[in-house]
């Protein structure tokens, strides 16, 4: 996978958000659909946002908001905000509406905090924050303890300055937060005739396409100057090549090179590698190994930040990981018809029977243009017909001239009635826009249905020119509309924000998910029906590359525990793109695992429900004993009659549990 956002050919986000950060080349993966990519607009022209971004990330943060920054809360500020005494606000939730709240506080003051609130007079919002402080040292000292606690986390911290430095300007400054690791996406192949026969000058050329992104390439030509002269080996080389090849999804080379770094480093090796290490074992199907390799990782990250208030998730890795490996599948897959030998993925519900996905098809027949991060052609949308019967997509056309253009456009989501889209596409004009550092970015567009043709599209005003942003999908009441983004406020590689969309077609500012959906990795690809939030992610435990987790959506408590969805739907490969009709549980996806026709491939998957029910089961709910709160993920053992252990099982999220297929002439014990 890669690293930044891109296109990458198999999980757009990959790019996309894997978003990862780079739609401007030909086809990414789905999953790495790299973010950023903004709609004809000269370079010269001022993006919204962007020229405050620059402002604020030129000055020399404070220490606790660098801090702030490594815990992944964004700071906001805000000034002339009447009725809010100045100061510094950890804030825990915010809520449409004052329904619940009370239920809400006793939980809050029980757990501890002092919570107090008050009601946001721009979106009219209720806050609700853990206390007020008077520096930003103490904010974050109290955000790090609510963190570490484990039982609530800290969206934001809000800094009320109440001195307006201009009566014209809006109540808010954009979020703080320095920016994220950029990428580049070259516009032309370079010339391989350039490269001598010298091992030295193979390896320097390797790392100019490195830097450039192409790591198709400098994976050949950084195997090759190895190949002709071993001596010149070293860790940093290894890494490289190693790094390209898991960029690139090819987790059979990078597990060969991640090897070798290990072999050289043992436990010394660092927490990355080891990540990428134990995530390449596991793309092999090798997860016993993967779990030892996970179990060094674990340690090296317990001191951090982020390994301190994830370390009960640490713990109960292993746990999980066993569970979906055990676990029956629920769901019947199929690879689907339509797919080509490039990508197809990003699927979308359009109308009452059609979808809109992503393909670089066509472009692969009639250009030689060639997105070089994987050699992959560019991407366009395209528009296929359901089959009721089958769910084989038929019949697929070029979705939209005016959207479609010579670079990439993926992963689209539209409004309930389908009069608007949105969708994601490099950021470009008369040619690709590139930031300071040559990188080329993704950036959300929107287009409004008029008199049956697709208006040219805008830009969002929450784009950046120095990160990306991606994988939209709007909520069922057309009130939200969440995506993906290593913008500033980042926790991770690329997280999933979220904005209200107001009546007058206006955006409220990106709130991040937070750490119950984020991770110091990568999620993307979010897909929400009202009740749950569908989403890709190599952060939280899975079984290789990217998987689809579910979380279940309350409107008191917002997204609860994060679960797997388990075998068929997930691999040891990249699955990302996942959507679902609630009513009739059928659906499609996209993943690049083996046995499919190209790179990534879309596939339609229907939930299996059992005929028969096994009366001879033992099920139940584990609950606390003090407080009767319901307690998920706990470990539940089945004894016999001489507290001899027969199985154990996680508890879901509701508290429950099973077991099954028990001798109705046995005892048994908990």
């Amino acid at each position: 996978m890669k690293s930044p956002i891109h296109f990458k050919s198999p999980v757009l986000f990959y790019a996309l958000l894997l978003f990862l950060s780079i739609l401007a080349g030909p086809i990414l993966h789905a999953q790495d659909i790299g973010l950023g990519a903004v709609v004809g607009q000269e370079l010269e022209e001022d993006i919204l946002g962007a020229d405050l971004y620059a402002e604020t990330n030129s000055k020399e943060d404070n220490l606790w908001e660098q801090q702030a920054a490594d815990l992944g809360i964004p700071i906001v500020s805000y000034y002339r905000m009447k009725g809010v005494d100045k100061g510094f606000y950890p804030v825990i939730t915010v809520l449409e509406s004052s329904r619940g709240v009370s239920k809400l506080y006793k939980r809050l003051h029980r757990n501890g905090l002092d919570v107090i609130s008050f009601v946001h007079p721009e979106d009219e919002k209720l806050y609700l924050c853990n206390s007020r402080f008077e520096s930003g040292e103490e904010a974050l000292l109290a955000a790090r303890k609510v963190i570490e606690g484990g039982k609530n986390t800290v969206v934001e911290l809000l800094v009320v300055e109440n001195e307006p430095i201009d009566p014209s300007e809006p109540f808010y400054l954009e979020p703080k937060r320095a920016a994220s690791p950029l990428n580049n996406i070259p516009e032309n192949t370079a010339d391989n005739s350039e490269i001598k026969s010298a091992p030295n000058a193979i390896i320097k050329k390797a790392d100019q396409y490195f830097e450039r992104m192409w790591y198709a390439d400098a994976a050949e030509l950084y195997e090759l100057g190895l190949e002709r002269n071993p001596e010149i080996s070293s860790p940093e080389i290894i890494e490289r090549v190693a790094d390209a090849h898991y960029f690139n999804s090819d987790m059979e080379r990078a597990n060969f090179w991640y090897e070798k770094l290990y072999e050289g480093a043992g436990q010394d090796l660092s927490a990355e590698y080891l990540f990428k290490y134990s995530q390449s074992l596991k793309g092999l199907g090798k997860y016993g190994r993967a779990r030892r390799i996970l179990k060094l990782y674990d340690k090296k990250v317990e001191g951090s930040p982020v390994g301190r208030y994830r370390h009960q998730e640490i713990l109960e890795r292993e746990a999980t990981l066993d569970n979906i490996l055990d676990s029956e599948d629920l769901f019947s897959v199929k690879n689907l018809q339509i797919n080509s030998e490039y990508s197809d993925f990003a699927p979308t519900f359009y109308e009452e029977d059609k979808i809109v996905y992503a393909s670089s098809l066509d472009s692969a027949f009639f250009t030689t243009r060639r997105y070089k991060w994987n050699e992959q052609p560019y991407l366009d949308l395209y528009v296929a017909k359901m089959n009721e019967e089958s769910d084989e997509l038929n019949s697929a056309v070029k979705f939209s001239k005016s959207i479609n253009t010579k670079y990439h456009e993926a992963a689209v989501a539209f409004s309930p009635d389908h009069n608007t889209m949105y969708f994601t596409r490099n950021n470009f004009g008369k040619k690709l826009r590139r930031d300071t550092q040559g990188v080329n970015h993704l950036k959300l567009y929107r287009s409004q249905k008029v008199d049956g043709e697709w208006s040219e599209a805008e830009e969002l005003p929450f784009n950046g020119e120095d990160y990306s942003t991606g994988h939209p999908a709007v909520s069922p009441d057309g009130k939200q509309l969440y995506f993906v983004s290593d913008r500033p406020g980042s926790m991770g590689e690329t997280d999933i924000f979220t904005v209200d969309i107001y009546e007058d077609g206006t955006y409220s500012i990106p709130k991040n998910l937070g750490t119950q959906i984020n991770t110091e990795q990568k999620e993307m690809f979010p897909f929400f029906t009202g009740t749950k939030l569908y989403f890709s992610s190599d952060g939280h435990t899975g079984l290789g590359g990217l998987d689809v987790f579910q979380a279940e959506f309350d409107e008191e408590e917002g997204f609860q525990d994060v679960q797997n969805m388990g075998k068929p739907i997930n691999s040891g490969k990249d699955d990302f793109s996942f959507i679902v009709s609630e009513e009739t549980q059928k659906g499609y996806f996209a993943s690049n695992r083996d046995g499919g026709k190209g790179d990534d491939d879309l596939y339609s998957f229907e939930r299996l429900f059992p005929e028969e029910v096994n009366e001879n089961a033992i099920a139940g709910v584990i609950m606390d004993k003090i407080t009767g709160d319901r307690l998920p993920d706990a470990m539940v053992e089945l004894l016999d009659e001489n507290n001899i252990k027969l199985k154990e099982v996680i508890s879901d999220a509701d508290g429950g549990f099973v077991f099954e297929d028990l001798d109705s002439h046995k005892k048994y014990h908990l």
